[in-house]
């Protein structure tokens, strides 16, 4: 209820604001808009806009000229390349959708099948690709013989294994019946039997198993002995294994070390020279330094020399000035 009532329309008419006039305003026509009749053009006449043919040419406004600018930066080749942007009008929406309800319509009466949008383009198979597709049919045919061959083989697996497994029932069930055929035998022999000769078959039973048990014993015996020099074998080859393998560790290593060493001699070598020649290169600036050193106190005692020569001798004129006094 609440969305029914809240819809536009019922609002404006129950609403106490004043309706709004059905009647065309008076402002004038904008001039990028079409005319109202007349106006059916063929072609699109400018350069900067390109649109399939399937277009019709009315969703476009009248230019001015095939070099008219659309808006600023906007064509082909330049930064805005959506250029017809500038070239609907008004109705320009409207035209394009009624003519996608049409090219719908059409599509739908023909069965789903779409036009050519091009009026000369037709469907032709080269050669390249016809080879091309028998080679795939030949590649395609050949895995699913591959295919099928294997199936074939995993059903004939299954049956040989099953027929194994019959074998293998039917074999324990002779055997069961062959061992209970021997045993009512036996039992029927037992019961044929007289008292002496029960006491000699239990007597033989008797050595039967005893000699039985002492070969058990025996063999047991020699089993555990077999197991134990099995078990000092197999410690002893342990432990040469470990031998050997950490002679092989000691050999690895010292022939890691000498491949370190190998290296790291050019390296040495060159620190040492590097080294000494700094070594050259600091004596040779010490001795420079002493030399100059040597020189400025030599140039400082001449100096000081000619200032005690200068101070001792007499000014010039001064003998000359007693001699004209006397």
């Amino acid at each position: 209820m609440y969305k029914f009532f809240s819809r536009p329309q019922l609002r404006r008419q129950f609403s106490d604001k004043a309706k709004m006039s059905s009647k065309l305003s008076n402002t004038e026509r904008p001039p990028k808009d079409p005319p109202d009749e007349g106006y059916e053009p063929t072609s699109i006449d400018h350069y900067g806009i390109q649109v399939p043919d399937y277009v019709r040419p009315a969703a476009f406004r009248q230019f001015c000229g095939p070099d008219e600018q659309l808006g600023p930066g906007a064509g082909r080749g330049l930064e805005y390349k959506n250029g017809q942007y500038f070239g609907y009008h008004r109705f320009s929406f409207a035209e394009l959708q009624n003519h996608a309800v049409e090219m719908r319509d059409d599509r739908r009466l023909r069965g789903g099948i779409q036009d050519s949008i091009e009026a000369d383009e037709e469907e032709e198979c080269d050669d390249v690709s016809m080879q091309n597709m028998k080679k795939l049919e030949s590649e395609c045919e050949k895995i699913i013989a591959q295919q099928a061959k294997e199936l074939e083989e995993a059903e004939q697996r299954a049956k040989k294994k099953q027929e194994e497994l019959c074998k293998e029932q039917e074999e324990k069930q002779r055997c069961e019946k062959k061992a209970e055929k021997t045993k009512a035998v036996k039992v029927n022999a037992l019961l044929e039997m007289t008292d002496e000769e029960l006491r000699e078959w239990c007597d033989k039973s008797l050595q039967a198993q005893l000699v039985e048990k002492n070969q058990g014993k025996e063999n047991s015996q020699t089993a555990k002995c077999e197991a134990e020099e099995k078990q000092k074998m197999e410690k002893c080859g342990e432990e040469e294994q470990k031998k050997e393998q950490e002679e092989l560790q000691m050999k690895c290593e010292a022939e890691q070390k000498k491949k370190k060493d190998e290296e790291l001699k050019p390296k040495c070598e060159v620190e040492e020279k590097n080294n000494k020649e700094k070594c050259k290169e600091e004596e040779q600036k010490k001795e420079q330094k002493e030399l100059q050193m040597k020189c400025e106190a030599e140039h400082k005692k001449k100096e000081d020399e000619a200032k005690n020569e200068n101070e001792e001798k007499p000014p010039c004129g001064s003998d000359g000035s007693n001699k004209n006094k006397t």
